[in-house]
């Protein structure tokens, strides 16, 4: 009989520590579904795990999920003893209220979690959160403007005319995008303008523009086109449980941008010294140079909204090439080949 208990003990104690592997791994390469539901196997049998609690409440916020996420948090806030569970917790907390549109709050939880010694992983996620959402000190004495559907911070040296005509311009884009798309976005767009005309960003240490549509944030250069960052915001929020792929996505980017100016033309000029396998490409998430990548791509997708406006609404939510067949049938292969034969033209 005791070996038996022994037994099971074992038996449990291997399958916890597989689980619980299998959570961090799913979490890591960004398949939050699953990490959701690892995590509340576990949680059936061990309610008080507070790693694993901490896990379900950073996907849910991943996903954009944030009501799903604030009873785990709630819990791991109870759980929190040690002060890299506090770090960690206060800085998914600050995660949660800022994606919800909770400034405030975000802002207390984000400065107390700035007075604990965390690992050094909770550190450098905080610094990066404060330096993607604003919270930042640095950002401090940048000018702030706000419109109907976005909260603008301009960096403090671009002129009072500039900040007047980017306001103008970029209000006027979401109109016009979420007037296709009818997004409910659960906050303003936070839109930074930086002061560069080069692409890399050097105290962010990335290319500028680019997006993190989870929590409504564009950071973007002076002489980017009006609507591709607002774009993608708009797009990820009509279904934020969506799989997105570059190809598509980019290509929503370019065909909303608002440049009043022929896709496809722009499009055929770039294949003319680069032709390219779109299946290939879409398929298997190629890598491709963004000049080259991103005309055709946007062309492609201008002809799937002309094509069937519902069908693409479809495969916005999933955008893989997997999907596209589903949606358009065995249509998806004539399409591409007579968007190549386009090209060619």
């Amino acid at each position: 009989m005791k070996r038996t208990i022994l037994f099971l003990l074992l038996f449990y104690s291997i399958l916890a520590f597989s689980q619980k592997k299998e959570i961090a791994e799913n979490f890591w390469k960004g398949d939050f579904d699953k990490t959701i539901e690892i995590g509340k196997k576990i949680l059936e049998t061990e309610p008080n795990d507070f790693e694993t609690i901490l896990f379900i409440a950073k996907a849910e916020n991943e996903k954009g999920n944030f009501k799903n996420a604030i009873p785990y948090l709630e819990s791991a806030k109870n759980l929190m003893k040690e002060d890299w569970q506090k770090s960690w917790t206060l800085l998914e907390t600050a995660k949660n209220s800022f994606g919800d549109g909770n400034i405030e709050d975000a802002k207390k939880n984000y400065n107390e979690a700035l007075k604990i010694s965390g690992t050094k992983n909770s550190v450098k996620e905080l610094k990066k959160f404060g330096m993607l959402t604003g919270l930042n000190e640095f950002y401090d004495n940048w000018k702030i403007r706000e419109s109907k559907n976005i909260i603008f911070h301009f960096e403090d040296k671009i002129s009072e005319q500039e900040i007047e005509r980017i306001v103008k311009t970029r209000q006027k884009a979401f109109e016009e995008i979420n007037s296709f798309f009818n997004s409910n976005l659960p906050k303003k767009i936070d839109f930074f303008v930086w002061d560069l005309k080069e692409s890399f960003n050097t105290v962010l240490n990335t290319n500028l523009g680019f997006s993190n549509p989870v929590f409504c944030i564009s950071h973007n250069r002076l002489i980017q086109t009006p609507g591709h960052e607002i774009a993608h915001n708009v797009s990820f929020w009509k279904n934020n449980n969506n799989l997105r792929t570059k190809f598509i996505n980019e290509g929503i980017g370019v065909c909303f941008d608002q440049q009043k100016n022929d896709k496809l033309q722009i499009a055929q000029k770039v294949y003319k010294n680069n032709s390219i396998d779109i299946k290939e490409i879409w398929k298997n998430q190629t890598k491709l140079g963004d000049d080259i990548l991103y005309p055709i791509a946007g062309a492609f997708v201008d002809l799937l909204v002309k094509y069937d406006k519902e069908k693409f609404f479809q495969l916005n939510e999933n955008q893989t090439y997997e999907n596209a067949s589903k949606i358009y049938e065995s249509k998806i292969d004539e399409i591409i080949e007579n968007f190549t034969l386009k090209l060619k033209q």
